[in-house]
């Protein structure tokens, strides 16, 4: 039997490894494992059951935007960019100004059923540099507040009711800090990639990061200076600590903070950690008014291949990752919004999750409000994120007041700007 069996079995494996041969490899390179790793695998292993021709393989994700940008760039000049990469989108113009990125447009414009496949319009749009498309949407968010409810009761808060302004925020944080049984009453996630919720604060207070011909920085401003002192507020009267990232998302997880602010990537996250510790709830960011623009950024994913074969494959993979399924596997895992409609919509997709969890409909509801996540222009683009994340660090750690720090940032930041 097993002569007669053993050319059949042969002439498998030769079709198996001449598909295999067949199949386009896509390189792919991804920032933040601790939010993307778990949802971009399944996507990849979804992507894998409807696409065997394609074979995607996932490189060491950075640890940041910042470093996957790093890395792009390091890529150009040995040739080895990634056919993919998820990129900050306050970040695409620094690929663009090199001629780095393919340009997407060709693509639609060969979807014979584009306007059909429930891509948002609105979200879309964050992927265009200079009025072309240079990336689709995987993951965006707005800042929110995240709230452990227990602190707040016992400080006299209303949870129903939660603070709305800085004021009302601080005031309830200063009640909860108590230095002696470890707790305090307030962390803003100041070290966000990209300045992110420095830019949430300068923005909610009708900042600009640059003047209107972008070649002069803009926030040399009250607005500027009021995000530097909301920080130092936070230490001050919120009792906020100097600690790492990962030292305060695992105090907030241990119940030893009051009042967490940061991105609502996090929702699920942190849900899921924080267990039946303490009561978590979510509300919208504290501004000054209900009106207030606020931040709104995240992850898109551009096409660096040169090769056709593999533009064509990265396409079908980055359409497939903001699809429908693609974007229910993101939203499930993190809590970034989507951007496709369909998975919004179908009760068994998002529709009814949703409805069953209070906590992820906050980023939404600050939609109607939100402007683009931004990056400073020209080649020294990271240099000026630093100098801005320099000088926070220097008012949390009470090493400079507001007013140095802004005025170190501003002519910093201008001596890197393009002349």
């Amino acid at each position: 039997m097993r002569r007669f069996l053993l050319p059949f079995i042969l002439l498998l494996t030769a079709v198996a490894s001449g598909r295999a041969a067949l199949a386009v490899e896509i390189t792919v390179l991804y920032p933040q494992p601790y939010l993307y790793q778990a949802p971009i695998e399944e996507i990849v292993k979804a992507f894998a059951e409807k696409r065997p021709d394609i074979q995607v393989k996932l490189l060491a994700p950075t640890k940041a935007y910042e470093e996957t940008a790093s890395a792009v760039l390091r890529g150009a000049i040995t040739g080895s960019m990634p056919d993919v990469a998820f990129n900050g989108t306050n970040l695409m113009h620094l690929f663009v100004d090199r001629k780095l990125a393919v340009a997407l447009d060709g693509f639609v414009s060969k979807e014979a059923d584009w306007d059909k496949q429930g891509y948002v319009p609105g979200m879309i749009s964050t992927g265009k540099v200079n009025g072309q498309l240079y990336g689709l949407p995987f993951a965006l968010s707005t800042p929110i507040l995240y709230m452990n409810v227990d602190l707040l009761r016992k400080a006299g808060g209303n949870p129903d009711a939660p603070p709305q302004t800085w004021p009302e925020l601080l005031a309830l944080a200063h009640k909860i800090t108590d230095p002696a049984g470890n707790t305090h009453g307030a962390y803003m996630l100041w070290t966000t990639t990209g300045n992110y919720l420095w830019q949430e604060l300068l923005f909610t207070h009708d900042g600009e990061m640059l003047s209107a011909d972008g070649k002069k920085v803009g926030f040399d401003t009250p607005a500027g200076l009021k995000t530097f002192e909301i920080l130092r507020d936070l230490v001050t009267e919120g009792g906020m600590p100097n600690l790492t990232d990962d030292q305060g998302t695992q105090a907030f997880i241990a119940g030893q903070i009051g009042f967490y602010l940061g991105s609502s990537a996090r929702v699920n996250s942190l849900m899921g950690k924080v267990g039946k510790r303490f009561e978590l709830r979510t509300a919208p960011f504290p501004s000054p008014r209900p009106d207030s623009k606020i931040v709104s950024g995240g992850g898109t994913m551009m096409i660096f291949a040169k090769d056709p074969a593999k533009q064509a494959a990265a396409w079908d993979f980055i359409k497939f990752a903001a699809g429908p399924i693609g974007q229910t596997i993101m939203v499930r895992h993190i809590g970034y919004m989507p951007s496709n409609q369909i998975a919004i919509d179908t009760p068994e997709l998002l529709g009814d999750y949703y409805k069953n969890n209070p906590n992820m409909r906050t980023a939404i509801s600050q939609l109607a409000r939100t402007r683009p996540w931004l990056g400073f222009p020209g080649e020294n683009s990271l240099k000026a994120i630093q100098v801005i994340y320099d000088n926070m660090e220097a008012v949390v750690a009470g090493k400079a007041t507001p007013e140095v720090a802004l005025q170190r940032s501003a002519t910093q930041v201008q001596a890197l700007l393009p002349k």
